[in-house]
């Protein structure tokens, strides 16, 4: 078995879908835009392949890529409005998971395989290969997959299925809405936690089983093996920037533990040290008949029994020093390498035959015999200069290519932290400005001793009645009550915004009243 034929597949939560994305996956482009993606050097996007691009249907059959009037984010919206869910508020910080964004892959020579079989197929960019014909085990590995979503996630909430073999490996892009049932209500809504769990740890869980189920019910059938656990093994997908301050960090805490290492085997060399003084010194105090044999040797036994104790302990702090030592020199190593822009180059091994002269010296016409065989040697010298002269200058052209990737992704990244930080500075007005109401609110005696009342009555489970400011007449707050999976010091918070909040809407209206 080849265990570099793996399956692949990765999930993303999605807060929205936006058009741009859905014609990508839908390929609704025009030439100029297929130009101008691959002036990117990391997109490769096949002109002379797209044709054989297709998606699988509601129906579950396979149909041409686009093939459907409504484009891809339209259905989804649809979707969307049949489950009735809606938003947040355009200008809230925080949104909701929406959709699911699958991609399917695997070993980029079998995934080629399956989709051209033994067809000669040139991945240079600007290659023509309109001679391919797409292959049926493609088609039925998107439609097992196809039936492996319907499965876990309803056929109906399946808006997009692309399968994409215009690109370097074939793949599969899938467009799922999560969907679950409200436990009050019993009706269907969108519901991210239903299908892949309420925190983190739950969602690795469902995720390692995926993959399993993945593999036992799709993957299998076609060679592909289910990919390696990242579990005790030091893998994640990150950034590169994220990778960098990663093994940076991790690094810093090997070195601090290489020096708390080394403290601690100087203070047990040096513990050591004192007790063999003191034994040499009961060994003074024998001699000269302070002491006698028996307190000698009991004293010789604690001491000596001393010794082993902190020597153990030293040898052992000794292998954890070695251990940390080497585990900081990779880690420092690895850090360097993803620092570097570009790898160096590589040793070529040339194979030729060195130059030489194959003819006898003739009796006449010595000059143009000798003129002939520097041409014939100049030719061959030539040609070995010309062959390691290309080996290097592809080599030149990797790193170029590499270099650009790099500084593409270091100007995304920044633009990316830009808009993190905005987004940050933002969340943080808008939280003082919360801070303040909360504090006004609480700095008042009556709206204070209100806002408790009403969270405690909250959190006991006792309906609360509101003024609503016109004479006696009450109102019951729309309150949920606590979900099951809800923890306790969250459910209080809960209550007490939702307090704060009922209180001010109160406030509000009276002041409004008075004008």
């Amino acid at each position: 078995m080849n265990t570099d034929i793996k399956q692949a597949m990765h999930v993303e939560a999605g807060k929205s879908f936006g058009t741009s994305e859905a014609n990508e996956n839908e390929r609704r482009w025009n030439n100029d835009k297929i130009d101008r993606k691959n002036q990117d050097p990391t997109n490769h996007y096949d002109k002379t392949r797209m044709k054989l691009n297709f998606e699988i249907g509601p129906d579950g059959k396979v149909h041409p890529l686009g093939y459907q009037e409504k484009p891809l984010e339209v259905r989804l919206q649809e979707r969307l409005a049949e489950l009735g869910w809606k938003p947040f508020k355009p200008d809230s910080k925080i949104q909701p998971n929406c959709c699911t964004k699958f991609v399917f892959g695997g070993n980029h020579e079998r995934t080629l395989e399956m989709a051209f079989g033994d067809q000669s197929v040139n991945l240079e960019k600007g290659a023509d290969n309109s001679h391919l014909h797409r292959c049926e085990e493609i088609e039925n590995w998107a439609k097992d997959v196809y039936d492996w979503c319907a499965k876990r996630y309803g056929q109906e909430n399946i808006v997009g299925f692309q399968v994409h073999l215009d690109e370097s490996s074939p793949h599969i892009h899938a467009l799922i809405v999560p969907v679950g049932v409200r436990p009050k209500s019993g009706r269907e809504c969108v519901m991210w936690s239903a299908k892949f769990g309420k925190d983190r740890y739950e969602y690795g869980r469902i995720l390692k089983e995926m993959h399993t189920s993945l593999y036992e019910e799709v993957g299998s059938k076609y060679g592909l093996e289910r990919g390696d656990s990242i579990e005790g093994r030091n893998v994640q997908h990150l950034r590169k920037r994220d990778y960098i301050r990663k093994l940076t960090k991790e690094a810093k805490q090997a070195e601090k533990a290489v020096k708390g290492l080394q403290s601690m085997m100087r203070n047990l060399e040096s513990r050591i040290f004192s007790y063999r003084l003191q034994l040499e010194e009961a060994e003074k105090e024998l001699a000269s008949g302070k002491i006698t044999l028996d307190r000698f040797e009991a004293q010789k036994a604690d001491i000596q029994k001393l010794i082993a104790e902190y020597q153990a302990k030293l040898e052992d702090k000794t292998d954890k020093l070695h251990a940390k030592e080497q585990e900081l020199e990779r880690l420092t190593a690895d850090a360097t390498k993803a620092r570097s822009v570009v790898q160096p180059f590589r040793n070529h091994k040339v194979d030729f035959t060195p130059p030489q002269i194959t003819e006898k010296v003739p009796l006449f016409g010595t000059d143009k015999w000798i003129e002939r065989q520097n041409h014939y040697i100049a030719k061959q010298f030539s040609e070995i200069v010309r062959n390691i002269e290309s080996l290097y200058r592809n080599d030149a052209a990797r790193q170029v290519e590499a270099a650009q990737r790099n500084v593409l992704a270091d100007y995304g990244e920044l633009y990316q932290l830009r808009n993190d930080v905005k987004t940050l500075t933002e969340n943080n007005d808008s939280l003082k400005s919360i801070l303040e109401t909360m504090l006004d609110q609480l700095a008042n005696p009556s709206l204070r001793s209100k806002i408790f009342a009403i969270a405690d009555a909250l959190i006991g489970g006792t309906p609360v009645a509101v003024s609503s400011g016109g004479g006696d007449s009450t109102s019951d707050l729309p309150w949920d009550g606590r979900r099951p999976d809800e923890e306790e010091e969250a459910y209080r918070r809960k209550c007490l915004m939702f307090a704060i909040g009922t209180v001010k809407k109160q406030s509000k209206k009276k002041s409004y009243r008075r004008r």
